[in-house]
């Protein structure tokens, strides 16, 4: 009996004992927080990142040319290396760009100009008729018409993210974000072949 009473107040290695079943608990903790700010700090590039394209496309008075060895393509590397440190274009960690432009004009209405999906070595899913949506809904950002009217460039930055920790974010994640931009001009951007 004295045994077991001397055993049962024995405080040797508790502090160990505690520290090993925290110590799991505060390391998913650690990396998981890690993981989180990564995400947000990946997302804020890919906005960033599209805004900026949104800004150059509107910032050329003489037209744009599409296609990976076009004007579109050099801002589709330009947006890439704003990416940096994340991985964009290489393996699984994909970056996408559409670019839209969308007039509203007398006749006719709101209208898709043109778009351009295949600027980056990996080809955007097309807007279509979703770029004249988000150019009018749920705010109108071309309001006046004429011949030409209002014109404003669509850009949408699709970005999959692939986590570094799998165990935390197991599987590619698609962040993405699109951005407005008035062309400097204000007159329509126009784009060379093979823009549709």
């Amino acid at each position: 009996m004295r045994a077991l009473r001397s055993l049962l107040v024995n405080d040797r290695g508790l502090a160990s004992l505690e520290f090993a079943i925290v110590l799991p608990i505060m390391l998913s903790l650690l990396f998981a927080t890690y993981e989180l700010s990564q995400l947000v700090r990946a997302q804020l590039k890919v906005d960033t990142a599209t805004q900026s394209i949104a800004d150059m496309v509107a910032q050329q008075a003489a037209g744009v040319t599409s296609g990976t060895s076009g004007s579109l393509g050099n801002f589709c590397a330009a947006a890439k290396l704003m990416m940096t440190p994340f991985a964009a274009g290489t393996g699984s960690s994909t970056f996408a760009v559409s670019i839209a432009s969308v007039t509203n004009y007398s006749s006719g209405g709101v209208t898709l100009d043109w778009e351009s999906d295949a600027s980056c070595s990996t080809t955007a899913t097309a807007l279509g008729a979703t770029a004249k949506t988000l150019a009018t809904s749920p705010t109108n950002l071309v309001p006046t018409a004429g011949t030409p009217g209002d014109s404003v460039i669509v850009a949408t930055v699709t970005y999959a993210y692939n986590s570094p920790l799998q165990y935390f974010l197991p599987g590619l994640l698609s962040l993405t974000h699109t951005a407005f931009a008035r062309p400097r001009s204000n007159n329509v951007v126009a784009c060379g072949s093979p823009c549709k």
